[in-house]
């Protein structure tokens, strides 16, 4: 009986040591993401045979999808181009799982500088899921402008200098009562909340999620670069020389999307 109850516990220990290290906080939480991280990002951005292939993903439309919802009032233009608004938190597994989605989609229009890796809060639902931060970041394209605000850090606390224009505190108000996540598509139409649970991505690194993008089966792929063609589609909708002008609106994968929604 001693025998069997040392064998137990050496097993409750293992299980527990597994699922701790499985979910830890990372020494790269705060760093700037690397060179070869963007690039693969980047690449699987720029990878058009692979967004065809994956199309919606898991996310499908109909009955209890959480997808972009269509809204009416003035359009969001800033310096002359449509705008995207996300408003998020370092904290939240949903914003972290948000954000690999709309990282790709914005990487096929312009490019990032600047991003931070970081992890969800290590005691919510999903703890430690990792992601990236817009909090440091900037970003660059001719064709639509993206402001990305994180109200809080990873502890919760506020992030003092998020602050919002006046159009962007109108939209965050008018169409939410102050859930997090949220994107605003130039005020043609809004996420609120996210398409798919951070659980697809939750217990990987951020270079495993990387090297299961490029494999369109994966749970992986299915949940990051669905999200990724859901939220192009309604940047493209947004504008109509963007839809015209950009390589990315004129995949076949956006135009399905936006007929079935």
């Amino acid at each position: 009986m001693i025998y069997i109850a040392v064998a137990v516990v050496l097993v409750v220990v293992v299980v527990a040591y597994l699922l701790l290290s499985a979910n830890s906080s990372s020494p790269l939480i705060g760093k700037k993401v690397s060179a070869a991280d963007m690039r693969s990002l980047e690449a699987v951005a720029e990878n058009n045979t692979l967004a065809n292939q994956v199309g919606w993903g898991i996310d499908t439309p109909g009955p209890g999808a959480n997808l972009p919802a269509k809204v009416s009032g003035r359009l969001y233009i800033f310096d002359g181009k449509p705008e995207v608004l996300y408003i998020g938190g370092d904290y939240c597994p949903y914003c972290a799982v948000t954000r690999w989605g709309l990282i790709i989609a914005l990487m096929r229009l312009g490019n990032f500088t600047g991003l931070e890796y970081m992890q969800s809060s290590p005691t919510d639902y999903a703890a430690d899921t990792s992601t990236f931060s817009f909090e440091n970041s900037s970003y660059r394209s001719s064709l639509l402008h993206f402001d990305g605000l994180e109200l809080t850090d990873r502890n919760g606390a506020n992030i003092t200098d998020a602050n919002f224009t006046a159009l962007e505190q109108q939209a965050y108000a008018r169409y939410t009562s102050g859930g997090i996540p949220f994107i605003d598509f130039a005020n043609v139409s809004i996420q609120d909340g996210a398409i798919v649970s951070p659980i697809y991505i939750h217990s990987y690194s951020w270079q495993q999620i990387i090297s299961n993008l490029s494999s369109q089966n994966s749970p992986i792929s299915q949940a990051v670069i669905g999200s990724a063609d859901v939220f192009t589609a309604y940047i493209c909708e947004s504008n109509s020389t963007l839809n015209a002008t950009a390589q990315a609106c004129r995949q076949p994968y956006v135009k399905k999307i936006l007929q079935s929604s």
